[in-house]
C-alpha cells in the first residue's frame, strides 16, 4: 500500500537530457505507473556497447563502400549515389552524424514503445543486427574484389 500523502512529489517527470544524464542514479522505473515511456539517467552497459558498435559499423560501412567503389563496384542506394556524386566527404560526414544522432535518440528513448508495440531498445538490437550482416557482406565483397 502506498503511504505517501501526495501521489508524486515531483512536479514533472525526468527529462530526456539533464545534468544527471550518465551520472544520476535512475536506472529504471521506480513506480508501478512508470513501466513504459520513461527516461533514465544511466544506461545498461550492453546497450552502450551495442550503440557504440553501430556507430563503428557506420564508419566501417563507409570504408568498405569507398574501397568497393574504387575497385569497380557500384552503389546500389540511389539516394546515397546522388549525394556521393555531389560531394563525397560531405556525404560521409552527414551520413555518420545522422546515424550517430538517430542512435543516440533511440538510446535516450530506450524505455519507450513505438506505435505502442515495439520497444525502442529492441529496435536498437535490430539495427545492430542489420548493420552486422551488412558489414559481413561488405567485407566479403571487399575480399573478393581485392582477390581479383
Amino acid at each position: 500500500m502506498d503511504k505517501r500523502q501526495v501521489k508524486d512529489r515531483r512536479k514533472r517527470p525526468t527529462p530526456p537530457l539533464s545534468c544527471y544524464t550518465l551520472t544520476g542514479r535512475r536506472k529504471k522505473a521506480r513506480r508501478s505507473d512508470e513501466l513504459a515511456n520513461y527516461y533514465v539517467d544511466r544506461y545498461e552497459k550492453n546497450l552502450l556497447v551495442v550503440t557504440s558498435s553501430i556507430v563503428i559499423f557506420c564508419i566501417l560501412d563507409a570504408f568498405f563502400t569507398l574501397n568497393i567503389l574504387q575497385s569497380g563496384g557500384s552503389e546500389t542506394n540511389l539516394f546515397m549515389l546522388f549525394f556521393m556524386k555531389k560531394n563525397l566527404i560531405l556525404t560521409l560526414v552527414i551520413r555518420f552524424l545522422f546515424t550517430a544522432f538517430c542512435i543516440m535518440f533511440l538510446l535516450i528513448h530506450k524505455n519507450f514503445r513505438l506505435f505502442g508495440v515495439v520497444k525502442t531498445h529492441q529496435l536498437i538490437y535490430l539495427i545492430f543486427s542489420i548493420y552486422f550482416v551488412l558489414i559481413l557482406y561488405e567485407s566479403y565483397a571487399f575480399v573478393l574484389i581485392k582477390a581479383i
